[in-house]
Protein backbone atom coordinates (compact mmCIF):
# COMPACT_ATOMS: atom_id res chain seq x y z
CA UNK A 1 0.00 0.00 0.00
CA UNK A 2 1.26 3.86 -1.12
CA UNK A 3 0.61 6.24 1.54
CA UNK A 4 2.10 9.68 2.48
CA UNK A 5 3.55 9.95 5.80
CA UNK A 6 1.51 11.50 8.07
CA UNK A 7 3.72 13.99 9.51
CA UNK A 8 5.08 15.58 6.40
CA UNK A 9 1.95 17.02 4.67
CA UNK A 10 1.80 16.34 1.22
CA UNK A 11 1.57 19.82 0.32
CA UNK A 12 4.88 20.64 1.79
CA UNK A 13 7.43 18.99 -0.12
CA UNK A 14 11.03 19.50 1.35
CA UNK A 15 13.09 22.87 0.26
CA UNK A 16 16.45 22.89 -1.21
CA UNK A 17 18.32 25.81 -1.05
CA UNK A 18 21.19 26.39 -3.15
CA UNK A 19 23.32 29.71 -3.56
CA UNK A 20 22.14 32.37 -5.99
CA UNK A 21 24.31 32.29 -9.39
CA UNK A 22 26.23 35.98 -8.48
CA UNK A 23 27.12 36.33 -11.89
CA UNK A 24 26.11 35.10 -15.67
CA UNK A 25 28.18 32.55 -17.25
CA UNK A 26 29.17 35.26 -19.91
CA UNK A 27 30.61 37.46 -17.03
CA UNK A 28 34.32 36.93 -15.92
CA UNK A 29 34.34 36.03 -12.45
CA UNK A 30 35.83 38.47 -10.12
CA UNK A 31 37.63 37.62 -6.92
CA UNK A 32 35.53 39.17 -4.44
CA UNK A 33 32.21 37.93 -6.28
CA UNK A 34 34.32 34.34 -6.18
CA UNK A 35 35.26 34.15 -2.49
CA UNK A 36 31.52 35.49 -2.18
CA UNK A 37 30.32 32.49 -3.93
CA UNK A 38 32.68 29.85 -2.46
CA UNK A 39 30.95 31.58 1.34
CA UNK A 40 27.88 30.74 0.00
CA UNK A 41 28.77 26.99 -0.87
CA UNK A 42 30.50 26.54 1.88
CA UNK A 43 28.32 28.06 5.14
CA UNK A 44 24.84 28.22 2.86
CA UNK A 45 21.94 26.48 4.39
CA UNK A 46 21.87 23.86 2.03
CA UNK A 47 19.26 21.70 2.10
CA UNK A 48 16.29 22.80 4.69
CA UNK A 49 12.88 21.48 5.10
CA UNK A 50 12.16 18.04 5.07
CA UNK A 51 14.62 16.95 7.91
CA UNK A 52 13.28 19.38 9.86
CA UNK A 53 9.56 18.65 9.89
CA UNK A 54 9.59 14.84 9.92
CA UNK A 55 10.42 14.48 13.68
CA UNK A 56 12.71 17.13 14.90
CA UNK A 57 15.01 13.48 15.75
CA UNK A 58 18.56 14.98 16.57
CA UNK A 59 20.07 13.72 13.00
CA UNK A 60 22.58 11.58 12.25
CA UNK A 61 25.65 10.05 14.60
CA UNK A 62 28.18 11.90 12.31
CA UNK A 63 25.43 14.99 12.97
CA UNK A 64 25.22 14.54 16.83
CA UNK A 65 29.48 14.05 16.58
CA UNK A 66 29.36 17.78 15.41
CA UNK A 67 26.85 18.75 17.52
CA UNK A 68 28.63 17.82 20.69
CA UNK A 69 32.35 18.62 19.71
CA UNK A 70 30.58 22.34 18.83
CA UNK A 71 29.25 22.44 22.43
CA UNK A 72 33.06 20.23 23.92
CA UNK A 73 34.59 23.48 22.30
CA UNK A 74 31.99 26.48 23.61
CA UNK A 75 32.13 25.04 27.06
CA UNK A 76 36.32 25.28 26.68
CA UNK A 77 36.39 28.54 24.84
CA UNK A 78 34.11 30.20 27.45
CA UNK A 79 35.99 28.68 30.47
CA UNK A 80 39.48 29.87 28.92
CA UNK A 81 37.96 32.92 28.31
CA UNK A 82 36.74 33.48 32.17
CA UNK A 83 39.62 32.01 34.18
CA UNK A 84 42.84 32.30 31.59
CA UNK A 85 44.86 34.30 31.81
CA UNK A 86 43.28 35.28 35.48
CA UNK A 87 40.01 35.32 36.75
CA UNK A 88 37.09 37.96 35.80
CA UNK A 89 33.77 38.49 36.54
CA UNK A 90 31.21 40.98 37.79
CA UNK A 91 31.59 42.40 41.34
CA UNK A 92 29.06 42.32 43.53
CA UNK A 93 27.55 45.25 44.73
CA UNK A 94 25.37 44.41 47.56
CA UNK A 95 22.44 42.71 45.98
CA UNK A 96 23.84 39.35 45.85
CA UNK A 97 23.87 38.70 49.25
CA UNK A 98 19.69 38.74 48.69
CA UNK A 99 20.02 35.67 46.90
CA UNK A 100 23.08 33.72 48.38
CA UNK A 101 22.05 34.17 51.98
CA UNK A 102 19.31 31.64 51.52
CA UNK A 103 21.94 28.73 51.06
CA UNK A 104 23.95 29.60 54.15
CA UNK A 105 26.68 31.35 53.20
CA UNK A 106 28.25 35.26 53.76
CA UNK A 107 30.70 36.69 51.51
CA UNK A 108 34.42 37.45 52.22
CA UNK A 109 34.55 41.03 51.74
CA UNK A 110 35.70 44.54 52.80
CA UNK A 111 33.05 46.59 54.46
CA UNK A 112 33.43 49.54 52.83
CA UNK A 113 31.02 49.62 49.84
CA UNK A 114 33.81 51.25 47.60
CA UNK A 115 36.32 48.65 48.68
CA UNK A 116 34.39 45.35 47.51
CA UNK A 117 33.19 47.12 44.52
CA UNK A 118 36.51 47.70 42.64
CA UNK A 119 37.14 43.99 42.76
CA UNK A 120 35.46 40.54 42.65
CA UNK A 121 35.58 38.73 45.71
CA UNK A 122 34.23 34.84 44.79
CA UNK A 123 34.60 33.16 48.32
CA UNK A 124 31.55 33.04 50.38
CA UNK A 125 32.29 30.91 53.54
CA UNK A 126 29.46 28.83 55.22
CA UNK A 127 27.59 30.99 57.85
CA UNK A 128 24.63 30.91 60.12
CA UNK A 129 21.60 33.68 60.18
CA UNK A 130 20.38 34.15 63.67
CA UNK A 131 18.33 37.46 63.17
CA UNK A 132 20.74 39.01 60.74
CA UNK A 133 19.83 40.46 57.40
CA UNK A 134 19.16 37.95 55.39
CA UNK A 135 17.13 38.06 52.18
CA UNK A 136 15.66 41.29 50.47
CA UNK A 137 17.58 44.42 51.52
CA UNK A 138 14.78 46.43 54.17
CA UNK A 139 12.70 43.67 54.63
CA UNK A 140 14.45 40.30 55.03
CA UNK A 141 11.58 39.02 52.79
CA UNK A 142 13.35 35.70 51.11
CA UNK A 143 14.19 36.09 47.18
CA UNK A 144 13.68 33.32 44.73
CA UNK A 145 15.07 32.95 41.32
CA UNK A 146 16.24 29.92 38.85
CA UNK A 147 19.37 31.01 39.13
CA UNK A 148 19.13 29.45 42.42
CA UNK A 149 19.94 25.99 41.03
CA UNK A 150 22.99 26.97 39.06
CA UNK A 151 24.75 28.54 42.81
CA UNK A 152 23.49 25.31 44.58
CA UNK A 153 25.45 23.60 41.95
CA UNK A 154 27.98 25.48 42.42
CA UNK A 155 27.98 25.20 45.79
CA UNK A 156 28.44 21.20 45.45
CA UNK A 157 31.42 21.79 42.81
CA UNK A 158 33.29 24.15 45.23
CA UNK A 159 34.64 22.02 47.47
CA UNK A 160 35.53 19.17 44.97
CA UNK A 161 37.80 21.93 43.17
CA UNK A 162 39.43 22.35 46.37
CA UNK A 163 38.43 26.35 47.04
CA UNK A 164 37.32 24.83 50.81
CA UNK A 165 33.77 24.77 51.61
CA UNK A 166 30.69 27.18 51.41
CA UNK A 167 30.46 28.85 47.74
CA UNK A 168 33.07 29.85 45.34
CA UNK A 169 31.11 31.98 42.42
CA UNK A 170 34.02 30.68 40.54
CA UNK A 171 33.08 27.17 40.82
CA UNK A 172 29.24 28.71 39.80
CA UNK A 173 31.33 30.30 36.68
CA UNK A 174 32.25 27.15 35.40
CA UNK A 175 28.72 25.34 35.82
CA UNK A 176 27.14 28.25 33.93
CA UNK A 177 29.96 27.24 30.72
CA UNK A 178 28.99 23.88 30.57
CA UNK A 179 25.51 24.71 30.64
CA UNK A 180 26.27 26.91 27.85
CA UNK A 181 28.08 24.34 26.11
CA UNK A 182 25.21 22.19 26.73
CA UNK A 183 22.84 24.78 24.68
CA UNK A 184 25.68 25.00 22.07
CA UNK A 185 24.98 21.37 21.41
CA UNK A 186 21.27 21.54 21.36
CA UNK A 187 21.42 24.70 19.33
CA UNK A 188 24.24 22.70 16.24
CA UNK A 189 21.54 19.58 16.57
CA UNK A 190 18.59 22.07 16.41
CA UNK A 191 19.08 24.12 13.70
CA UNK A 192 18.58 23.61 10.06
CA UNK A 193 21.14 23.20 7.19
CA UNK A 194 24.36 21.50 6.78
CA UNK A 195 27.01 21.28 9.13
CA UNK A 196 28.72 24.49 8.64
CA UNK A 197 25.95 26.00 8.86
CA UNK A 198 24.86 25.18 11.72
CA UNK A 199 28.11 25.44 13.81
CA UNK A 200 28.57 29.17 12.03
CA UNK A 201 25.66 29.95 13.60
CA UNK A 202 26.63 28.43 17.02
CA UNK A 203 30.06 29.84 16.94
CA UNK A 204 28.06 33.82 16.37
CA UNK A 205 25.97 32.58 19.53
CA UNK A 206 29.03 31.58 21.06
CA UNK A 207 31.02 35.31 20.49
CA UNK A 208 28.48 37.13 21.40
CA UNK A 209 27.64 35.40 24.53
CA UNK A 210 31.69 35.69 25.55
CA UNK A 211 31.52 39.18 25.38
CA UNK A 212 32.28 40.59 28.76
CA UNK A 213 29.34 42.60 28.83
CA UNK A 214 27.91 39.44 29.34
CA UNK A 215 29.96 36.19 30.57
CA UNK A 216 31.49 37.90 33.11
CA UNK A 217 28.03 37.58 35.13
CA UNK A 218 28.56 34.14 35.08
CA UNK A 219 31.24 34.84 37.81
CA UNK A 220 29.14 36.90 40.00
CA UNK A 221 26.18 36.40 42.95
CA UNK A 222 23.01 37.71 40.42
CA UNK A 223 20.52 36.25 39.04
CA UNK A 224 21.43 37.29 35.16
CA UNK A 225 23.31 34.12 33.87
CA UNK A 226 19.72 32.19 34.33
CA UNK A 227 18.36 35.02 32.25
CA UNK A 228 20.62 35.15 29.81
CA UNK A 229 20.89 31.18 29.52
CA UNK A 230 17.47 30.21 30.65
CA UNK A 231 16.98 32.69 27.11
CA UNK A 232 19.23 30.44 25.07
CA UNK A 233 17.57 27.16 26.41
CA UNK A 234 14.34 28.76 25.27
CA UNK A 235 15.64 29.23 22.14
CA UNK A 236 16.60 25.67 21.03
CA UNK A 237 14.07 24.15 22.83
CA UNK A 238 11.58 26.01 20.14
CA UNK A 239 13.41 24.82 17.41
CA UNK A 240 13.15 21.63 18.40
CA UNK A 241 9.64 21.93 18.95
CA UNK A 242 8.87 23.45 15.16
CA UNK A 243 10.98 20.96 14.16
CA UNK A 244 8.90 18.17 15.49
CA UNK A 245 6.30 19.03 12.64
CA UNK A 246 3.32 19.14 15.23
CA UNK A 247 3.30 19.15 18.84
CA UNK A 248 4.52 15.84 20.77
CA UNK A 249 4.88 15.21 24.65
CA UNK A 250 8.72 15.86 24.45
CA UNK A 251 8.94 19.12 22.62
CA UNK A 252 6.00 20.58 23.99
CA UNK A 253 7.50 19.77 28.08
CA UNK A 254 10.99 20.81 27.17
CA UNK A 255 9.51 24.30 26.19
CA UNK A 256 7.75 24.12 29.12
CA UNK A 257 10.61 23.35 31.50
CA UNK A 258 13.28 26.43 29.68
CA UNK A 259 10.51 28.43 29.76
CA UNK A 260 9.59 28.34 33.29
CA UNK A 261 12.88 28.40 33.94
CA UNK A 262 13.42 31.82 31.89
CA UNK A 263 10.66 33.90 33.55
CA UNK A 264 11.45 32.39 37.08
CA UNK A 265 14.68 33.97 36.73
CA UNK A 266 14.16 37.60 37.20
CA UNK A 267 10.95 39.58 37.59
CA UNK A 268 11.29 41.34 34.35
CA UNK A 269 11.53 38.24 32.38
CA UNK A 270 7.67 37.43 33.16
CA UNK A 271 7.35 40.08 29.93
CA UNK A 272 8.47 37.05 28.05
CA UNK A 273 5.16 34.82 28.84
CA UNK A 274 2.69 36.73 25.42
CA UNK A 275 6.16 36.16 23.17
CA UNK A 276 6.02 32.49 24.42
CA UNK A 277 2.60 31.95 23.79
CA UNK A 278 2.74 33.08 20.69
CA UNK A 279 5.54 30.31 19.80
CA UNK A 280 4.02 27.56 20.97
CA UNK A 281 0.18 28.27 19.19
CA UNK A 282 2.61 29.33 15.93
CA UNK A 283 2.32 26.06 15.08
CA UNK A 284 -0.52 24.30 15.50
CA UNK A 285 -2.43 26.91 13.55
CA UNK A 286 -0.91 25.62 10.80
CA UNK A 287 -1.18 21.91 11.89
CA UNK A 288 -4.66 22.02 13.13
CA UNK A 289 -6.01 22.79 9.46
CA UNK A 290 -3.57 20.03 8.08
CA UNK A 291 -4.78 17.42 11.05
CA UNK A 292 -6.71 14.19 9.54
CA UNK A 293 -8.17 13.05 12.64
CA UNK A 294 -9.77 14.54 15.57
CA UNK A 295 -6.91 12.91 17.85
CA UNK A 296 -4.30 15.08 16.10
CA UNK A 297 -6.70 18.28 16.30
CA UNK A 298 -6.53 18.12 19.84
CA UNK A 299 -2.99 17.44 20.22
CA UNK A 300 -2.21 20.22 17.68
CA UNK A 301 -3.72 23.09 19.94
CA UNK A 302 -4.62 20.88 23.77
CA UNK A 303 -1.10 20.87 24.20
CA UNK A 304 -0.13 23.65 23.44
CA UNK A 305 -2.69 25.64 25.21
CA UNK A 306 -1.93 23.25 28.09
CA UNK A 307 1.60 24.23 27.62
CA UNK A 308 1.29 28.08 27.83
CA UNK A 309 -1.60 28.07 30.95
CA UNK A 310 1.20 25.83 33.05
CA UNK A 311 4.10 28.47 32.18
CA UNK A 312 1.58 31.30 33.11
CA UNK A 313 0.86 29.37 36.31
CA UNK A 314 5.02 29.98 37.07
CA UNK A 315 4.69 32.87 36.29
CA UNK A 316 1.86 34.27 38.28
CA UNK A 317 3.80 32.01 41.42
CA UNK A 318 6.52 33.40 40.92
CA UNK A 319 5.30 37.22 41.33
CA UNK A 320 3.12 36.45 43.35
CA UNK A 321 6.64 35.81 46.28
CA UNK A 322 8.70 38.12 44.65
CA UNK A 323 9.32 40.71 47.77
CA UNK A 324 6.66 43.40 48.43
CA UNK A 325 9.53 45.48 49.53
CA UNK A 326 10.60 45.21 45.92
CA UNK A 327 7.62 46.12 43.85
CA UNK A 328 7.51 48.84 46.51
CA UNK A 329 10.80 50.38 45.29
CA UNK A 330 10.04 49.35 41.60
CA UNK A 331 6.83 51.68 41.89
CA UNK A 332 8.46 54.23 43.63
CA UNK A 333 11.43 54.74 40.83
CA UNK A 334 8.85 54.64 38.57
CA UNK A 335 6.98 57.91 40.03
CA UNK A 336 10.14 59.69 41.37
CA UNK A 337 13.15 58.64 39.47
CA UNK A 338 11.33 58.11 35.45
CA UNK A 339 8.04 59.99 35.64
CA UNK A 340 8.31 63.00 37.89
CA UNK A 341 11.84 64.24 37.05
CA UNK A 342 10.93 64.62 32.98
CA UNK A 343 7.71 66.14 33.86
CA UNK A 344 6.51 69.68 32.30
CA UNK A 345 4.12 69.99 35.15
CA UNK A 346 5.42 67.34 38.18
CA UNK A 347 2.14 68.96 40.27
CA UNK A 348 0.05 68.18 37.56
CA UNK A 349 1.48 64.32 37.07
CA UNK A 350 0.82 63.73 41.37
CA UNK A 351 -2.49 64.85 40.79
CA UNK A 352 -3.17 62.40 38.29
CA UNK A 353 -1.93 59.68 40.38
CA UNK A 354 -4.13 60.49 43.25
CA UNK A 355 -1.28 61.97 45.29
CA UNK A 356 -0.59 64.71 47.38
CA UNK A 357 1.22 67.59 46.01
CA UNK A 358 3.68 68.00 48.70
CA UNK A 359 5.50 65.04 47.21
CA UNK A 360 7.12 67.13 44.45
CA UNK A 361 10.34 67.68 46.86
CA UNK A 362 10.81 64.03 46.64
CA UNK A 363 11.24 64.37 42.62
CA UNK A 364 14.75 62.25 41.58
CA UNK A 365 14.50 60.64 44.64
CA UNK A 366 15.11 57.07 45.63
CA UNK A 367 13.49 55.51 49.12
CA UNK A 368 17.01 55.80 50.70
CA UNK A 369 17.67 59.19 49.30
CA UNK A 370 17.81 62.04 52.05
CA UNK A 371 14.60 63.72 50.32
CA UNK A 372 13.41 60.70 50.26
CA UNK A 373 9.43 60.24 50.12
CA UNK A 374 9.15 57.61 52.76
CA UNK A 375 9.56 60.70 54.91
CA UNK A 376 6.62 62.74 54.10
CA UNK A 377 3.92 62.15 56.57
CA UNK A 378 1.34 61.13 53.19
CA UNK A 379 3.43 58.33 52.31
CA UNK A 380 0.64 55.59 53.24
CA UNK A 381 -1.20 57.40 49.98
CA UNK A 382 1.49 56.42 48.01
CA UNK A 383 0.60 52.59 48.83
CA UNK A 384 -3.02 52.94 48.65
CA UNK A 385 -2.92 54.69 45.17
CA UNK A 386 -0.05 53.64 42.90
CA UNK A 387 0.41 49.53 41.54
CA UNK A 388 1.44 48.55 38.24
CA UNK A 389 -1.66 48.99 36.60
CA UNK A 390 -2.06 52.77 37.46
CA UNK A 391 1.58 53.25 36.35
CA UNK A 392 0.82 51.72 33.01
CA UNK A 393 -2.35 53.48 32.71
CA UNK A 394 -0.44 56.83 32.95
CA UNK A 395 1.94 56.11 30.12
CA UNK A 396 -0.64 54.75 27.84
CA UNK A 397 -2.52 58.04 28.26
CA UNK A 398 0.28 60.14 27.63
CA UNK A 399 1.78 58.31 25.12
CA UNK A 400 4.38 61.92 24.53
CA UNK A 401 6.03 60.69 27.81
CA UNK A 402 6.92 57.39 26.25
CA UNK A 403 9.06 58.78 23.49
CA UNK A 404 11.61 60.32 25.78
CA UNK A 405 11.51 57.13 28.13
CA UNK A 406 12.58 54.85 25.61
CA UNK A 407 15.49 57.01 24.06
CA UNK A 408 16.32 56.64 27.74
CA UNK A 409 16.16 53.44 27.86
CA UNK A 410 18.20 52.32 24.67
CA UNK A 411 20.88 54.67 25.74
CA UNK A 412 20.87 52.67 28.64
CA UNK A 413 20.94 49.51 26.40
CA UNK A 414 23.90 50.79 24.46
CA UNK A 415 25.83 51.29 28.10
CA UNK A 416 25.98 48.00 28.89
CA UNK A 417 29.18 48.20 31.11
CA UNK A 418 28.85 48.60 35.15
CA UNK A 419 31.56 51.29 35.49
CA UNK A 420 31.26 50.71 39.44
CA UNK A 421 31.71 47.50 38.99
CA UNK A 422 35.52 46.27 38.83
CA UNK A 423 36.18 42.42 36.81
CA UNK A 424 39.63 41.36 38.35
CA UNK A 425 40.25 40.17 41.61
CA UNK A 426 42.20 42.07 44.65
CA UNK A 427 45.11 40.01 43.98
CA UNK A 428 45.16 40.27 39.92
CA UNK A 429 47.83 43.27 39.96
CA UNK A 430 44.58 45.02 38.24
CA UNK A 431 43.98 48.22 39.67
CA UNK A 432 40.46 49.07 41.56
CA UNK A 433 37.47 49.16 39.50
CA UNK A 434 39.04 47.94 36.18
CA UNK A 435 36.95 46.85 33.37
CA UNK A 436 38.32 43.84 31.53
CA UNK A 437 37.74 43.57 27.18
CA UNK A 438 39.15 40.43 26.07
CA UNK A 439 36.27 39.59 23.72
CA UNK A 440 34.91 43.52 23.12
CA UNK A 441 32.44 42.72 20.18
CA UNK A 442 29.16 43.65 21.32
CA UNK A 443 30.51 47.02 23.48
CA UNK A 444 31.98 47.85 20.26
CA UNK A 445 29.06 47.73 18.30
CA UNK A 446 27.20 49.03 20.77
CA UNK A 447 29.45 51.66 20.73
CA UNK A 448 29.11 52.71 17.59
CA UNK A 449 25.97 52.45 17.69
CA UNK A 450 25.70 55.24 19.90
CA UNK A 451 26.28 57.83 17.47
CA UNK A 452 22.81 56.86 15.99
CA UNK A 453 20.64 54.93 18.05
CA UNK A 454 18.15 54.64 15.79
CA UNK A 455 20.55 51.94 14.34
CA UNK A 456 19.23 49.51 16.93
CA UNK A 457 15.83 49.78 16.64
CA UNK A 458 16.69 49.02 12.64
CA UNK A 459 18.80 45.70 13.64
CA UNK A 460 15.25 45.01 15.30
CA UNK A 461 13.29 45.95 12.53
CA UNK A 462 15.10 44.35 9.86
CA UNK A 463 15.35 41.17 11.85
CA UNK A 464 11.85 40.91 12.45
CA UNK A 465 10.65 41.02 8.63
CA UNK A 466 13.13 38.78 7.64
CA UNK A 467 11.73 36.70 9.90
CA UNK A 468 8.38 36.54 9.31
CA UNK A 469 9.61 36.65 5.42
CA UNK A 470 10.69 33.28 6.28
CA UNK A 471 8.08 32.29 8.10
CA UNK A 472 6.04 32.80 5.64
CA UNK A 473 8.14 30.48 2.98
CA UNK A 474 7.58 28.07 5.76
CA UNK A 475 11.31 27.34 5.24
CA UNK A 476 12.71 27.04 8.77
CA UNK A 477 11.88 27.44 12.37
CA UNK A 478 14.30 29.97 12.18
CA UNK A 479 12.09 32.74 10.90
CA UNK A 480 9.68 32.06 13.64
CA UNK A 481 12.00 31.89 16.12
CA UNK A 482 13.46 35.81 15.33
CA UNK A 483 9.98 37.02 15.51
CA UNK A 484 9.65 35.67 19.18
CA UNK A 485 12.98 36.94 20.19
CA UNK A 486 12.35 40.33 18.64
CA UNK A 487 9.11 40.63 20.37
CA UNK A 488 10.08 39.52 23.24
CA UNK A 489 13.24 42.12 23.76
CA UNK A 490 10.66 44.77 23.06
CA UNK A 491 8.51 43.44 25.99
CA UNK A 492 11.29 43.30 27.83
CA UNK A 493 12.53 46.36 27.21
CA UNK A 494 9.48 48.37 27.72
CA UNK A 495 8.70 46.58 31.32
CA UNK A 496 11.49 47.46 32.84
CA UNK A 497 11.14 51.07 31.45
CA UNK A 498 7.60 51.56 32.78
CA UNK A 499 7.15 49.76 35.91
CA UNK A 500 11.29 49.54 37.20
CA UNK A 501 12.20 53.25 36.86
CA UNK A 502 15.00 54.59 35.92
CA UNK A 503 17.92 53.49 38.52
CA UNK A 504 19.62 50.58 37.93
CA UNK A 505 18.75 50.95 34.40
CA UNK A 506 22.39 50.09 33.02
CA UNK A 507 22.12 46.32 34.66
CA UNK A 508 18.23 45.81 34.50
CA UNK A 509 18.98 46.13 30.45
CA UNK A 510 21.65 43.29 30.18
CA UNK A 511 19.21 40.99 29.23
CA UNK A 512 17.50 42.95 26.93
CA UNK A 513 21.30 44.21 25.24
CA UNK A 514 21.86 40.12 25.00
CA UNK A 515 18.82 38.91 23.04
CA UNK A 516 19.29 42.20 20.67
CA UNK A 517 23.07 41.02 20.27
CA UNK A 518 21.78 37.65 19.05
CA UNK A 519 19.97 39.58 16.25
CA UNK A 520 23.37 39.25 14.43
CA UNK A 521 23.59 35.46 14.14
CA UNK A 522 19.92 35.30 13.56
CA UNK A 523 20.32 37.93 11.02
CA UNK A 524 23.04 36.09 9.37
CA UNK A 525 20.83 32.57 9.18
CA UNK A 526 17.95 34.63 7.94
CA UNK A 527 19.62 36.19 5.09
CA UNK A 528 21.58 33.05 4.10
CA UNK A 529 18.00 31.53 3.65
CA UNK A 530 16.51 34.08 1.89
CA UNK A 531 19.21 35.01 -0.65
CA UNK A 532 19.45 31.04 -1.52
CA UNK A 533 18.01 29.76 -4.19
CA UNK A 534 15.26 27.49 -3.54
CA UNK A 535 13.67 24.65 -5.64
CA UNK A 536 11.05 22.04 -4.77
CA UNK A 537 10.83 18.90 -5.69
CA UNK A 538 8.41 16.60 -6.06
CA UNK A 539 7.46 14.82 -2.57
CA UNK A 540 8.26 10.55 -2.33
CA UNK A 541 5.24 8.45 -1.45
CA UNK A 542 6.16 6.24 1.69
CA UNK A 543 5.35 2.68 1.38
CA UNK A 544 3.54 0.83 4.59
Amino acid sequence: MVDARPDVPESEPPTRFAPEPLRRKSEPASPLRSAVAYLARTFGPGEVGLGEVRSGAPGSPRLRGVALLSGTLASLVMILRLFVPQTVGMAEQGAGQQLLCSLGVRNLRPWGYTDFTNFIHPSWVPHQYFGEACGFTGSGEPVYSSQLLLLWLGKWLTPVLGWGPGLDTRAVGIVCCVVFGALVAGLVAALPGRKPFRVLIAALVTLVTADGVFADFFVSPYSEPAAILGTLALAVALLRYWNSGRPRWASVLMVVFAAAFTVSAMPQMVSWLPAVALALLWLPVGARRRASSARRRWQAFVMPAAAVVAIAGVAVAFLAVEPKRATEMNLYNAVFASILPDSPDPVADLKWLGLDRSFVTAVGSTMDSINSAVYNPHYPQFGEQINPGKIATFFATHPERLIGLGERGISALLTPELSDAGSYMADSGQGPGVKERRVPVVLGLYTAMKAAPVALLGLHLLTLLLGFAVAARRKSGIGRLAVVMVLGCWAQFWVVLILEGQPEIHRQMIVAGFVSALCVPLLVALVSILASKSTQPQSQPHVV
